[in-house]
């Protein structure tokens, strides 16, 4: 693991635009073994929990709208395209020809190209945000922390989405060393 990552969840840290992530402590980038002596975990900590957990719920919470969306709008292309396929048969042995049923058929690839976008957006999201929260259970594994946090979703009358959370930190004894 990047020794930076410990520091984003440290009150120490700063940022510095041409070298990285510093510790104020020393004003240079980190240089401990595995584990920082002396790493504060209090209000960036707190803010990172919640941050993080709440991005990783929001995403969760997406999963339904999500396949719903896909779903819909992949039976739409579908009907579209065997439609198409169904009228262009009835008008060939009607002995017309016509591009009316390419057309249709043709139009029915919108829709299916509609329905997977959000689908890889949410992969890529759940992606994401999965490893964010691995990475801040590994750290609060390794610094002996544990939390538990409750999250309320809440939606204003414009449909603004915004959270309340209820989070408790406690210390463990339980810490890992990595090898």
């Amino acid at each position: 693991m990047d020794l930076t990552q410990h520091c984003k969840f440290c009150d120490h840290k700063i940022i510095d635009f041409k070298k990285g992530t510093l510790c104020s402590l020393i004003n240079k980038k980190p240089d401990f073994q595995h584990k920082c002596g002396v790493i504060k975990l209090e209000a960036e900590f707190k803010n990172k929990i919640d941050k993080i957990n709440i991005e990783y719920e929001a995403v969760l919470k997406t999963k339904a709208n999500t396949y719903g969306h896909v779903t819909l709008y992949a039976i739409i292309g579908v009907v579209l395209i065997l439609g198409g396929f169904i009228f262009g048969k009835y008008v060939f042995d009607s002995g017309v020809i016509s591009a009316l049923p390419i057309v249709i058929m043709g139009s029915g690839l919108a829709p299916l190209i509609k329905a997977f976008g959000p689908l890889n957006l949410y992969n890529t999201s759940l992606k994401i945000a999965k490893q964010k929260k691995e990475l801040l259970d590994t750290i609060c594994k390794m610094y002996g922390f544990e939390y538990d946090i409750n999250i309320t979703h809440l939606k204003d009358s414009l449909e603004n989405r915004h959270y309340e959370t209820d989070i408790r930190i406690r210390k463990t004894s339980n810490s890992y060393q990595q090898t």
